[in-house]
Order: structure tokens, then sequence, then C-alpha cells
């Protein structure tokens, strides 16, 4: 689905109940390199307790000798910035960039 700094993000699926999320897969190494297993730390405390519509949910993470892999929400919509580029002129009229201003406040 996605790549950045630290992996890549697949679409997956729960083999018995085929419940469908997006599976982060971050590289250790790189991690220690960049100095983010703290922020990778809190990002995980802080999403595992958001319930909120305009967040993707965290169900868990585990991890093994290289990489670690957090359980997410899947967001059927895509990405906002996806959405940025389809717009003609790159950038949102008024009226939408207020709404996804208010949902994020």
């Amino acid at each position: 689905m996605g790549r950045g700094k630290f992996g890549h993000v697949y679409l997956a699926r729960e083999k018995r109940s085929k419940f469908i999320v997006a599976l982060k897969v971050l590289y250790k190494q790189q991690l220690v390199k960049m100095n983010a297993e703290h922020t990778l730390q809190r990002e995980i405390e802080i999403q595992s307790h958001l319930m909120h519509e305009n967040i993707c949910r965290l169900y868990g993470f585990f991890w093994d000798d290289k990489k670690i892999y957090l359980i997410l929400e899947f967001a059927t919509g895509g990405e906002v910035y996806q959405e940025l580029l389809k717009s003609e002129h790159k950038r949102f009229e008024e009226p939408k960039a207020a709404n996804y201003i208010y949902q994020v406040v």
C-alpha cells in the first residue's frame, strides 16, 4: 500500500475472521539509525488509547529480531495527501480545507 522512512505498509487479512487491516512493518535497524526508538514507543502508547473516527486505530503490535509490526485500522478512503495531488491546482478549495482542519482540531 505504501512506504515510509522506516518501512512499508501492507494490506492484510486476519485468517479466521477475514477482517482487513493495514500492517505497518518497521525495520529496527532504520529506527536505530535515525534514533527514533523512543518516538515509536510513544506513538504506540498514545495511539493504542485513541478511539476517534478521524484517527486510524492501533489494534496491536508484535516484533521479531529485525522488524516491528503495527496492526492498524485500514482507512478505505486513502490518504488526504493523495486527494490533494488529484486537485487541479494542488491545493484544496477553502471550504474543503476548512473541513479537514475542523476534523483535525
